[in-house]
């Protein structure tokens, strides 16, 4: 990791998934560097201790924490409301939250809870920013996905069943629906000032997959561990903190997907034009949001 990113003083930049692992890192790195930041994520003391932490290293800036499940569409509006009123102008927003669940689980809207966390919440909360968003010199979406949404066997059902429920699919699939609203919500932007892009973190060494328990997180940092694919959560972090202080990005790089601060392919189902125009239908009934939102 080259630690060589660029400062951005005052830029206002929101976080999701923000007190551990990556989300962490990516936090303590903007900081550093100047950003004032708001961070979601469910737990509440973790939160307050955070920002408490990177205003205390880094004096000037302002952090503030908000309390989100992303499953819960409520929680995510409320959250949206707040983060506008305080900044009408936002410089960044990093869909950096994901959580896989080896148990099947619906929430109280009556979607599949790994589908709801990973791509439901990202594009609620994504949509009700945008004005904000939009409303900077120039901004950045920068969505979290993973090489795991190459595994993900589309056939037009997003969301898993209590009979059929695979933890593996369902994460991969919430994967693959990361980049396909990460691509279609550049092309409805093309024109603005908001740029939309997806990162691929690499496996990083987190407390991923932790809410299903010390046996299941262990069996998963054992199995990459061996591949000797882990990453620390700061060099996970490297290309999100790149892409949100770096000031231009090459003009075929403006849509991208990338790994390690370059421009990478995704897998072949991430450019089905079909798929994401059914997805962005699909993820505006169930969110409830304007279907306007996003259009160029």
């Amino acid at each position: 990791m080259k630690n060589d990113w660029e400062r951005i003083d005052g830029k206002r930049v929101v976080l999701t998934g923000a007190t551990s692992g990556i989300g962490r890192a990516t936090a303590r790195a903007l900081s550093q560097l100047g950003a004032h930041l708001m961070l979601l994520r469910p737990n509440r003391n973790d939160g307050i201790a955070l920002a408490r932490d990177l205003m205390k290293r880094s004096p000037g800036i302002s952090v503030e924490f908000f309390p989100t499940d992303l499953s819960s569409p409520s929680q995510v509006r409320q959250t949206a409301a707040q983060i506008g009123e305080r900044w009408p102008a936002i410089d960044g927003l990093i869909n950096n939250a994901g959580a896989r669940f080896d148990h099947y689980d619906r929430t109280p809207e009556n979607c599949e809870r790994t589908f709801a966390t990973n791509h439901l919440g990202a594009f609620l909360l994504t949509g009700l920013l945008l004005e904000h968003l939009a409303a900077a010199p120039a901004a950045r979406i920068i969505t979290v996905s993973s090489s795991a949404s190459s595994q993900a066997k589309p056939d037009g059902r997003w969301q898993f069943e209590a009979h059929d429920f695979d933890r593996r699919q369902a994460y991969a699939i919430s994967k693959l629906a990361n980049l396909l609203f990460a691509f279609e919500l550049a092309r409805r932007l093309r024109e603005g000032t908001v740029q939309s892009l997806a990162v691929d973190p690499g496996v990083v060494a987190t407390r991923f997959a932790r809410n299903n328990g010390l046996l299941a997180w262990l069996k998963h940092v054992v199995a990459h561990g061996r591949k000797l694919e882990l990453r620390t959560p700061a060099g996970g972090a490297d290309t999100l903190v790149f892409l949100a202080t770096i000031p231009s990005l090459p003009p075929h790089e403006t849509e991208g997907y990338f790994r390690d601060r370059k421009a990478i392919r995704a897998c072949a189902a991430a450019y089905d034009a079909a798929a994401s125009s059914a997805l962005w239908k699909m993820s505006v009934k169930l969110t409830g949001i304007d279907p306007a939102a996003g259009s160029a």
